[in-house]
């Protein structure tokens, strides 16, 4: 049929009334994502639908998983399955849509998505793994098993933002084919698919549930980085090897004379530092008429942490623990969307990002798990977006601790600190104060000043370097001396080292998904047949210990 004037026929699409109300004020087309629409995003306004609930028919059917769709995003991956175009055109290559199904490409367009939302609003480098999911998405168009990482990761948030248990099972099976694939490329390590065997085990680290997974994934990593020697400058992630110290921190197997480091002076007054000012946070936003509940949950697991045993194997603290690394993925990105970079927004998601250096000086033999050197850089990016915006500067004195926590991680670490330039005109030495309270500077390679023996980030006590003839990291055995001469990425059973969804804690704003008191009792409140935590079979490794945890830092 003709179009209007005998020009060429219309193109026919998808109608729907449900678009927010923002757009249909403005005449446009709304994509219906949930809770912040793409053009809301756009124009840096609060989307409509944050105010609302979820519609019913987006819950996940007993037989189908609940991928979030929408009729714009059905419309772009049906054009995307008939041209051949990503629908991201930025980023390319591109995985070739003939070759996987709707879901797999549902998956895919997902994380883009957010990342394209990110970039949108300037805001990919206030997040741990937005800015990397083009160059990812890249390279797993040429390599599978960077592309079952990447798939796994998103239907993870996925998992995350619907409690759908098939979507967490799709996240479980796309994990094991990665493992799966990526030992088998490992065995034939060269300069060519070392990018690719990187950004393989990065992505399935942000993804690992338990300890035992994140040491191996992990000194993986290292050896490949050092395996790279040579060749790292041509490197896609050369700012990810030039920045990273997210190895862990002590030996994955400690022998039975180990004594588990113990937090010092320095580091206490740290802690009672940050929940007092988490406090003022959380008075600032209720006199700001805006939800304090980040903070409070913030708050609650501050004071939890105060109460684990030092004593008790790495792997139990890492459990206890895991919650933070949970938000520290998912919460920036929902706050971001929601808030499209309000002031206080970045203030809160600051805050995150310093519990996470707060916990690798209270917990340094499990310290990198919680990526404290990757919230270095977010840290000063938010400070800087504030102290250039007029929107910003009744926030920016909440930025003092931040940068004051940063600073003290820069100097601990032997980093350089920034240049002095106007944007970073309050980022100034903190003061730290003897026992006898004069002040004094910390040296700036003195970690021995906050963690006596037990170095931050230091390599573990097994020698996992590799020769410049770049030896593939396959050859070397695990780490762990009652897993057997193994490799060190072992694929995991489905009773433990890896749970159906890696997030088992909901929304921030959602007090039914986290369960944080100040009581020694830490609890996640799930039955066995919780949506996300999938059957009792399959909890292993899942959640808090729900027994009292005796107090050792008092």
């Amino acid at each position: 049929m003709a179009g209007p004037g005998g020009g060429p026929p219309r193109r026919s699409h998808t109608k729907s009334r449900k678009g927010c109300e923002s757009c249909k004020r403005r005449h446009i087309r709304c994509d219906e994502s949930f809770p912040q629409c793409r053009n809301c995003t756009k124009h840096k306004v609060r989307c409509p639908y944050n105010d609302i609930t979820q519609p019913d028919e987006r819950s996940c059917s007993p037989d189908k998983p609940d991928l979030m769709w929408t009729p714009q995003i059905e419309e772009e991956i049906n054009q995307w399955k008939v041209t051949g175009v990503f629908p991201f055109p930025h980023i390319y290559p591109a995985p070739t849509p003939c070759d996987l199904t709707l879901d797999q490409l549902r998956l895919i367009h997902h994380v883009a998505s957010i990342s394209e939302q990110m970039e949108s609003l300037n805001a990919n480098g206030f997040t741990l793994w937005t800015r990397r999911i083009p160059t990812i998405i890249q390279i797993g168009a040429t390599y599978d098993y960077v592309l079952h990482a990447l798939l796994a990761f998103s239907a993870t948030h996925l998992a995350h933002l619907t409690d759908c248990p098939l979507v967490g099972n799709m996240a479980y099976e796309h994990r094991g084919i990665a493992l799966n694939r990526l030992q088998e490329a490992i065995g034939c390590f060269s300069r060519e698919n070392s990018d690719a065997i990187l950004a393989a085990s990065l992505v399935l680290s942000w993804q690992a549930t338990d300890w035992k997974s994140w040491t191996e994934l992990m000194q993986g990593t290292s050896t490949i980085i050092d395996a790279m020697e040579s060749w790292k400058h041509e490197s896609l992630f050369g700012d990810f090897i030039a920045e990273s110290s997210t190895f862990p921190t002590g030996p994955p197997s400690p022998t039975p004379d180990h004594q588990p480091s113990q937090p010092c002076a320095a580091d206490m007054d740290s802690y009672q530092r940050t929940l007092k000012q988490l406090q003022k946070l959380e008075h600032h936003l209720k006199q700001s008429h805006e939800s304090p509940k980040p903070i409070t949950q913030l708050i609650a697991f501050m004071k939890g942490s105060r109460k684990i045993v030092l004593t008790q194997p790495l792997h139990q603290q890492f459990e206890r623990l895991r919650a933070l690394r949970t938000w520290l993925f998912w919460l920036p990105v929902d706050m971001l969307q929601q808030s499209s970079c309000s002031p206080n927004s970045l203030v809160v998601i600051a805050h995150y990002y310093t519990a996470a250096l707060l916990m690798e000086r209270l917990f340094p033999d499990i310290g990198a798990a919680y990526f404290g050197s990757l919230t270095v850089k977010p840290i000063e990016e938010i400070h800087q977006r504030l102290s250039s915006s007029e929107r910003g500067q009744t926030s920016l004195s909440f930025m003092d601790h931040p940068l004051g926590t940063v600073y003290e991680f820069r100097s601990r670490m032997g980093w350089a600190h920034p240049v002095d330039t106007p944007a970073f005109h309050q980022y100034t030495a903190p003061p730290f104060y003897m026992n006898d309270g004069s002040p004094a500077m910390v040296p700036a390679a003195s970690p021995e000043y906050f963690y006596g023996d037990s170095v931050s980030f230091s390599y573990s006590t097994e020698d996992l370097s590799v020769p410049n003839s770049a030896v593939s990291p396959l050859q070397l055995s695990s780490p762990f001396p009652h897993s057997g001469n193994q490799q060190y990425l072992n694929i995991p059973s489905p009773y433990g080292a890896y749970s159906p969804v890696s997030s088992v804690y909901g929304d921030f704003g959602d007090a039914g998904h986290s369960d944080f008191e100040d009581s020694g009792n830490w609890t996640v409140p799930y039955s066995a047949a919780s949506p996300v935590m999938g059957p009792a079979s399959h909890r292993y490794s899942v959640g808090f210990v729900s027994s009292p945890i005796q107090s050792t830092w008092a």
